[in-house]
């Protein structure tokens, strides 16, 4: 009986727990900066909400392909970057300081503009300047003290505004939240993006008493992402920035932690390309250079619903990715209800803050 392909999508077990050479952070830049840029940036392999200020995190491999959605955390001030619905980035901010808040809201990035100054705060540089309102409110690279600070724009580190810049485009959604009018997913994201692409709460799966979830029809073309999480023992699948997909699964050693480790499925050599083609999955998350694995071996001890693992080979292609962690994927959930807010009209444009 061939091998299910659509497992490669629980790969845990114990391909993920060889002994690996340590990761390693990317290298920091050693370009010069123009004057008062503020904060350089430092890359860090942590997990976000234990960045120190100046702190990012970048790996966009994680998700190569699909939409775009950040979400800009006050009372955390750390801003999530995701692709296809699975982080690829996180970074330390500085927001408005006491009168002058940054709002909160669903905005998106109207303008951009690498080299920016104010025209209000004495020819401030902006640089890397991502507009979210026409009244002036933007993301650009700045100081970082580790606490707000600025006159209403989000200051994110200026590597991470350099790499973030060179990854956006016009029109994304940008969430800016906090505790009181989003809820705690929002507010305090996690490992998947908890909005859609047009800044509406995602649907969170309902376990009850079921096993898994599979939705195909919100998301019927696009790439295909999927997150292992070990600590929820949980599998979510995302295509095109929507969740299509939630299965629980168990691993035979129920005290094996699962590694860091982010997987793209390669083509079988003489194939077509397309579903079922895929035998293979190339690690792509370490700097360190790693063979490719079978689909075999990443499914070795992991145990998911048949009818999952059916639904999952039946949309898993070449270039699909997978990311597997040990922590939890999403804290705790809430209720509360909110509004999706639009950013200002394009009216005649102001200076930016």
């Amino acid at each position: 009986m061939p091998v299910l392909i659509a497992c490669a999508a629980l790969l845990a077990a114990a391909t993920l727990e060889a002994q690996q050479p340590p990761q390693k952070a990317p290298q920091q830049s050693q370009k010069k900066v123009p004057p008062k840029a503020g904060t350089i940036g430092t890359p860090v392999i942590v997990a976000p909400e234990t960045m120190k200020p100046g702190e990012y995190i970048w790996q966009p491999q994680t998700s190569p392909r699909g939409p775009m959605v950040m979400i800009v955390s006050l009372p955390q001030q750390i801003a999530y970057v995701y692709r296809n619905g699975v982080l690829i980035g996180a970074t330390t901010v500085s927001t408005g300081k006491k009168g002058k808040e940054t709002p909160t809201g669903v905005f998106t990035i109207l303008q951009k503009h690498a080299d920016h100054y104010s025209s209000i705060y004495n020819s401030a540089p902006m640089p890397y300047m991502q507009r979210l309102t026409w009244s002036g409110i933007a993301i650009h690279a700045g100081k970082l003290p580790g606490y707000p600070a600025s006159m209403g724009c989000v200051r994110i580190p200026y590597d991470f505004a350099e790499l973030l810049f060179a990854q956006t485009s016009t029109g994304i959604t940008v969430v800016v939240s906090d505790e009181k009018s989003f809820p705690v997913n929002v507010s305090n994201p996690g490992l998947f993006a908890p909005v859609g692409t047009k800044g509406e709460l995602a649907n969170a799966p309902q376990r009850g008493g079921k096993h898994y979830t599979w939705e195909p029809e919100l998301a019927t073309d696009g790439p295909i992402s999927i997150l292992v999480s070990g600590a929820d023992r949980s599998i979510r699948v995302f295509r095109s920035g929507e969740q299509i997909g939630w299965s629980a699964f168990t691993l035979a050693d129920p005290n094996r932690k699962l590694k860091f480790r982010t997987f793209m499925a390669l083509e079988e050599p003489g194939s077509a390309g397309g579903v079922g083609s895929v035998k293979r999955w190339q690690a792509v998350s370490t700097d360190a250079a790693e063979t490719s694995v079978t689909t075999a071996e990443l499914l070795q001890g992991v145990q998911v619903p048949a009818e999952f693992r059916a639904h999952l080979r039946g949309v898993i292609v070449p270039g699909t990715s997978l990311m597997v962690v040990q922590m939890a994927a999403t804290p705790e959930t809430t209720g509360v209800d909110f509004t999706v807010m639009t950013a200002d009209q394009p009216v005649k444009p102001k200076a930016v803050k």
